[in-house]
């Protein structure tokens, strides 16, 4: 018997080996099957920007340059002064410009830093309108049409390209610095025009019936005249009348910011947070500058962006802080990027005193005399400096592409902000626990130095530890240019009927309210409940008419 088992187990070793052979050739054979990413081709995409510095256009052109790394067709479309911009991303992004600026008016004209939305604002936002719109649509208009564009990403504040792209039925992008867009769910005109924090979490009920029956409607009225005039110079261009949201109906929102930075809240499938982007490459500490930090171990950077300069009262107070603390050898430097231009204010202070009795005359400061450890720079490499290691603290005005900046690199900052978004973004930094707000309206000194410092020491670690949390966020987000390029892709090529992005539109465009809403529901519930209780009441009340105690029958005899 055993002779039988060893032929029966030696012929099932060589059926078991055959299979195993004709599996693995199979294997071998057919491989395993890789998903394929279809070839779409190349497409034509404009970005535009007309108004704005380096920070207010330049994430766009980094999202341009990874889509002109993928094979497409890129320009940036500008006027003369902003054709700069471009040239750090040539060739990949090919820069076009409109002409020169045919405004009197300035970006800088259109934010007041004494009232959010003043008469001088309005009347520079309307000239600004009757000035650029019909040259600015004609010249778009045409190069969309000759170039064949497949997609357009305008500017918010860029009327013209938005209308242009309408007209040819080509789909589009507005891209956005800030959260000012319907489709937030959130009062998106009260978060910006309102001065406060960006939510309503903190304010009393008085505040808030103030915001939303007062301030609101005074804004409205303010800013009839640029409506009226929007209205005016379509019709004057032979375009139909539309509302003044119109333009962002069925259009992607791309917005510079995170959650984080952002005050989190709903939002609707048509807005995609896309930052921090910050650039590819920034520019390195000079020779001199670089000395200057190694050698230096707790330096103060401070700075406020090309537009804003602090009054000669702010000066005094931030200056006479920063050296207070400098005296107490809470900080050891500072570095201030203060232009030219700005050191000739004729309210400026002649010379600081300190409570220790030291003068400092600010003239000497300026031109470095005074002290090497306290310096002033015309210009300085922002990046670089935030970059260093020896950078503790960053004075701010909180404008979006300096927070990025500086939370990137793990410095904690102290702002001082001014107008646009800034007062929410210092709300939003204080909120993180990565930095503090000054009020520079108050000219306050006491609070000025009190925050420096308690940044500066930092006894309870919570700035640092709160910055390793925010740094890290900051750092994993900025890879959402590509995420960006991606999103315009799937725009190029998911769009229906020219500029239709189906896929996006939510539901309750073609409901009516109150199936939408569920308030039929709602309503038929509460009649059900008001029923159920007048029904309850009724018997309850009925009840109680009843006597305690029956009447006994009397005995007939």
């Amino acid at each position: 018997m055993s002779f039988f088992f060893l032929i029966f187990y030696i012929q099932m070793v060589k059926v078991l080996l055959g299979i195993s052979i004709l599996l693995a050739l199979a294997s071998f054979s057919l491989g395993d099957i890789v998903p394929q990413i279809k070839k779409f081709g190349a497409k034509t995409i404009h970005i535009s920007a007309t108004m704005g510095g380096i920070s207010h256009i330049a994430w766009t052109l980094e999202i341009g340059k990874v889509l002109a790394q993928r094979g497409h067709n890129v320009s940036f479309i500008t006027t003369d002064p902003n054709v700069k911009f471009g040239v750090p991303y040539q060739p990949e992004v090919k820069t076009i410009s409109m002409g020169p600026h045919v405004s009197t008016v300035e970006f800088r004209d259109m934010f007041d830093v004494e009232e959010l939305f003043s008469k001088s604002v309005v009347a520079a936002y309307t000239k600004l309108i009757e000035d650029t719109y019909q040259r600015d649509y004609y010249a778009y208009f045409d190069l969309f049409e000759s170039s064949k564009t497949d997609i357009v990403i305008c500017d918010q504040l860029s009327l013209p390209c938005f209308d242009a792209a309408r007209e040819l039925n080509i789909p589009m992008i507005m891209h956005m610095t800030m959260s000012l867009s319907e489709d937030t769910k959130a009062p998106f005109i009260t978060s910006f025009f309102i001065e406060g924090p960006p939510t309503s979490r903190n304010l009393s009920f008085t505040q808030r019936f103030y915001n939303r029956f007062v301030s609101l409607p005074g804004f409205l009225y303010r800013f009839s005249p640029v409506s009226k005039t929007i209205k005016k110079m379509r019709a004057k261009t032979g375009i139909e009348p539309f509302g003044p949201l119109d333009r962002h109906s069925g259009v992607i929102k791309m917005i510079n910011g995170f959650w984080g930075m952002e005050s989190p809240r709903p939002i609707g499938p048509f807005v995609e947070y896309v930052g921090p982007i910050i650039s590819s490459t920034y520019s390195s500490l000079p020779e001199n500058m670089k000395r200057f930090m190694d050698q230096h171990s707790n330096v103060v950077y401070i700075a406020f962006g090309q537009m804003y300069s602090p009054s000669g009262k702010e000066f005094e107070v931030l200056l006479t802080s920063l050296l207070e603390a400098y005296e107490d050898k809470i900080l050891d430097g500072f570095i201030w990027s203060f232009s030219l231009k700005s050191r000739q204010q004729s309210d400026l202070p002649k010379q600081i005193q300190t409570r220790s009795g030291s003068i400092y005359i600010v003239k000497d400061l300026f031109s470095g005399n005074r002290d090497p450890n306290l310096r002033f720079e015309a210009w300085s490499p922002q990046f670089a400096i935030l970059n260093h290691e020896h950078c503790k603290l960053f004075v701010s005005h909180g404008g979006a592409s300096s927070i990025h900046e500086s939370l990137f690199n793990g410095v904690p900052l102290l702002l001082h902000p001014f107008t646009s978004d800034q007062p929410a973004n210092a709300y939003s930094m204080q909120e993180a626990g990565v930095g503090l707000s000054l009020d520079r309206k108050a000219h306050n000194l006491t609070d000025t130095i009190e925050k420096l410092n308690r940044i500066l020491l930092d006894k309870e670690g919570k700035f640092k530890l709160n910055m390793e949390s925010m740094q890290a966020l900051v750092q994993l987000k900025s890879r959402k240019k590509y995420h960006a390029a991606d999103m315009i892709e799937e725009v190029l090529h998911s769009v229906r009927d020219h500029n239709n992005i189906w896929y996006r539109r939510e539901v309750v465009e073609n409901m009516a309210m109150f199936k939408a809403t569920n308030w039929d529901i709602d309503l038929v519930a509460l009649a059900g409940l008001i029923g159920f209780i007048v029904i309850v009441c009724k018997t309850f009340i009925a009840l109680l008419k009843l006597p305690l105690v029956q009447p006994r029958k009397l005995k007939s005899n």
